[in-house]
């Protein structure tokens, strides 16, 4: 898949070289000439990333693994890592019907984040496979947004596991610090809806970042409007 995926980047590559000469010669204006200036040192980059984007992806992913092994490893109070609702699964905490409602909803968040991992490969395997189409989509500023869009989904998709396993390391220092058997089955619990909520906050937070940069990016182009436009009156009147 990849292969077929690269092949069909590259061809795509020649096509956006021959949309730009041609621009640049019948479209007798600045923007097409810096297009054409812009998409050489982008294309150059986007050749580089489709070629070696399995590379690159085995790179992120090994260092993920790397900072969940270091994170997971790292001595903390307390003792070595254990999961926060194992309490609740090997200890009478209660009332037999709140120990089933209880080991009930962890049976449940367990099945979803393993389900979630399970999507979280397949997801990677596509990704990694249309690497080569992302990293073509970043030379014009047309498709510019495909490639950011897939390069945020590539990250968030490798990284959520960092966050997932740095949620669960401090969550499992304060576990036995939690006196009551009824409150620490609920905390195993609240842990496990945490891990489940932790890839949506991920997004959002990149999704904010990204919103943040539109704006700082407007805000710019303002002030150098603003600032060519009252620079403009003084030298006329000159």
């Amino acid at each position: 898949m990849f292969h077929l995926t690269l092949a069909i980047a590259d061809t795509l590559l020649v096509l956006v070289f021959i949309w730009a000469f041609l621009r640049s010669q019948w479209e007798r204006s600045f923007r097409a000439h810096y297009t054409l200036k812009v998409t050489l040192p982008r294309a150059m980059a986007a050749i580089a990333m489709a070629h070696f984007a399995l590379l690159f992806g085995q790179m992120a992913i090994d260092l993920n693994n790397a900072l969940v092994h270091a994170i997971w490893t790292q001595p903390f109070p307390g003792g070595s890592p254990r999961m926060p609702w194992a309490f609740a699964m090997s200890n009478g905490f209660g009332l037999p019907l709140f120990e089933i409602v209880v080991r009930l909803a962890i049976a449940v968040m367990l099945v979803i984040v393993a389900f979630t991992y399970v999507v979280r490969f397949a997801l990677l395997v596509v990704l990694l496979a249309v690497a080569p189409l992302a990293a073509i989509c970043m030379i014009l500023p047309e498709t510019k947004r495909y490639a950011q869009s897939w390069l945020r989904l590539f990250l968030l998709t490798v990284f959520m596991q960092f966050g997932q396993v740095v949620v669960l390391r401090f969550a499992s220092v304060f576990a036995d610090q939690i006196g009551a058997r009824p409150l620490e089955a609920l905390y195993g619990v609240a842990v496990l809806y945490l891990l489940i909520k932790v890839p949506g906050l991920m997004n959002a937070s990149s999704h904010f970042e990204s919103k943040a940069q539109h704006v700082a990016e407007g805000l710019a182009k303002r002030a150098v409007k603003s600032a060519m436009a009252t620079t403009t009156p003084r030298t006329s009147s000159t």
